[in-house]
């Protein structure tokens, strides 16, 4: 087997990705996973086992080569401080962020989306049937929560650290015009993240909500007690978990639906801003004469609403409030209640 192929299959990488291999990995890269195929080794060891046979100084390029090799996605740090290789998932998540697309085809673009949804998929398919079994989780695991507004707020006070990086699903996807700067990560993934402050985190989920994109916590609690994970601002044209809901059928289970949206229809003047601003159609606006005043009446179906919010903040005249329901399996709850 050659050194290509070796590689592929080292990496995980899907055969369709073969031609076009150079888009993701330089020449030296691909010499540094399989440097680690077989064995975890130290800095010090890949100086003396791999960099010498560049004729490089082994000081400064191990230190470049290795920081940016972490950085890119194509080999992790272990525990005991010895690189191991990474994966070709870690790999696409942070080329797509950061490195885009370059002259990657459509067509392979969305071979290599539906392989990353599968992948997903296969990750969290047991956490979904354990929702459905209304199970108790465990709090050390993500599970996707819908939150309102005041709550991704609430989050951005208690987190410890705030890191500003792109929305990994839109960037993957590429499906819509929303920006990708959105996503609020708690810890700092292979140190690619901007470290924010909690106010211009706050004004980012604030403007985020009012262009019409869904905050979802995607937290866990850790050991010392406090929370990581991160504040998602979705939309349902890229997010992976919106995505695999419908996939799933688990629509209000990934992320957890934990309240329902209620029309004062006394309240309601028909702008028609909340059938425009649902992702799921659970307003809709309809033409015909109610009234001299008003052409056109809004229906409200309770059973497609998933509770994310963006119809009560986008109402000029308060005509939407959210319900809180029972849902004992919100961690976000208790995070909250402390």
């Amino acid at each position: 087997m050659d050194k290509l192929q070796s590689f592929l299959r080292v990496f995980e990488i899907p055969d369709f990705i073969e031609p076009w291999i150079d888009r993701f990995f330089e020449e030296i890269e691909i010499d540094l996973v399989m440097s680690l195929a077989n064995k975890p080794l130290t800095r010090k060891e890949i100086n003396r086992a791999f960099l010498s046979g560049f004729k490089l100084d082994s000081s400064d390029v191990s230190s470049d080569l290795m920081t940016r090799a972490y950085r890119k996605g194509i080999i992790n740090l272990r525990e005991d401080n010895r690189f191991e290789p990474a994966d070709f998932h870690a790999r696409f998540d942070k080329w797509a962020m950061f490195e885009g697309w370059k002259d990657i085809p459509d067509e392979i673009r969305n071979q290599l989306n539906a392989w990353e949804l599968a992948h997903y998929e296969r990750q969290h398919a047991d956490q979904i049937t354990m929702l459905r079994k209304g199970r108790s989780r465990d709090q050390f695991l993500i599970y996707p929560e819908y939150i309102l507004l005041h709550e991704a707020e609430a989050l951005v006070d208690i987190a410890m650290n705030i890191y500003l990086m792109p929305c990994n699903c839109r960037s993957m996807m590429n499906k819509c015009t929303q920006s990708v700067y959105t996503c609020l990560r708690f810890e700092n993934d292979r140190g690619v993240g901007w470290e924010i402050s909690k106010s211009r985190a706050k004004k980012i989920v604030s403007m985020a909500n009012k262009k019409g994109l869904m905050q979802s916590g995607e937290v866990r609690i850790v050991d010392n007690g406090s929370i990581s994970g991160a504040i998602c601002n979705c939309c349902a044209d890229c997010c992976y978990p919106h995505k695999l809901a419908e996939h799933l059928n688990a629509q209000k289970l990934w992320p957890l639906s934990r309240y329902v949206a209620r029309h004062l229809k006394d309240r309601c003047i028909a702008c028609g801003r909340c059938a425009k601003r649902c992702p799921f159609q659970a307003f809709t606006s309809e033409k015909g004469r109610v009234s001299k005043a008003q052409s056109k009446s809004i229906q409200f179906n309770a059973d497609l609403c998933r509770g994310c919010g963006v119809c009560s903040t986008g109402c000029p005249e308060e005509a939407i409030e959210m319900k809180a329901i029972e849902c004992k399996l919100s961690l976000i709850n208790e995070i909250l209640k402390q």
